[in-house]
């Protein structure tokens, strides 16, 4: 596996470094309600390990899947994201399922997850054409799995966990001119999972007044789960990377 970035440090040093800068600035200005609620398309990476229960004890295996691999295999995929914003506070909603299907390795595999997040943000400094901000909220995410061995490994399983965090992070907002600016976050999770971190960006065009679309990238790495609990019936390991691109858009008003 690779390595992954730690972001607890880069967060600590943001956070502190935005809350000083705060105070020398004002918040942002409370205007108006405005909405949005918007999809997209994506391509997404994966490395790292699963591991499952199964009759015959625990079984731990690499994941390795590049953009083309995973887009090779996506059954079906559905995302949705909403925002209530007045300038000053910011509500964030956003559901996502995904479903992979692999029958042309050593194991035969079925995955269905599903996730969605609710989050608040605090804009708390305005600095010329820059805004940032302070993000809390709650993230949940749940796999099920139909995994078979044609090899006889073990018989047919079909693991499934979910699991929640909390959320505490950064936002910052780079208005370029009156139809683009930068969209930046990160933020960590704490709760059911042994770390969870998350960075994302976002160019975003406005062209029409109701109107907003996207190109973006995540990058996100959870570790949920612990290798010492391998003999437990309801092992389950998930400690991958992942990384996406996609374009999007968003109806606002």
């Amino acid at each position: 596996m690779t390595h992954r970035f730690h972001y607890p440090a880069m967060l600590i040093l943001a956070l502190a470094s935005s809350i000083s800068a705060a105070a020398m600035a004002e918040p942002a200005a409370a205007k108006d309600w405005h909405f949005g609620i918007g999809t997209g398309i994506s391509s997404f990476s994966l490395d790292g390990d699963l591991g499952f229960a199964t009759p015959r004890g625990g079984f731990i295996r690499d994941i390795d899947l590049g953009n083309d691999e995973t887009s090779d295999l996506v059954d079906s995929a559905m995302g949705a994201n909403a925002i209530a914003s007045n300038g000053r506070w910011d509500i964030l909603l956003s559901y996502g399922t995904v479903k992979l299907e692999d029958g042309n390795s050593d194991l035969e595999a079925e995955w269905d997850r599903t996730s969605g997040e609710f989050a608040v943000v605090y804009n708390f400094a305005q600095i010329c054409n820059h805004t940032w901000g302070i993000l809390a909220g709650v993230r949940y995410t749940e796999h099920e799995w139909t995994i078979t061995s044609p090899t006889g490994v073990f018989p047919k399983v079909k693991p499934d966990e979910d699991w929640t965090d909390g959320i505490v992070g950064l936002s910052h907002v780079m208005q370029i001119n009156k139809h683009w600016m930068w969209r930046n976050r990160i933020d960590a999770g704490f709760g059911d999972t042994e770390d969870a971190y998350l960075a994302s960006t976002a160019l975003v065009w406005h062209p029409l007044d109701h109107w907003q679309f996207n190109l973006n990238a995540r990058y996100m790495s959870t570790d949920f789960g612990d290798d010492k609990d391998i003999n437990d019936q309801d092992f389950y390991r998930y400690d991958v990377d992942e990384t996406s691109f996609g374009i999007g858009g968003m109806f606002v008003w």
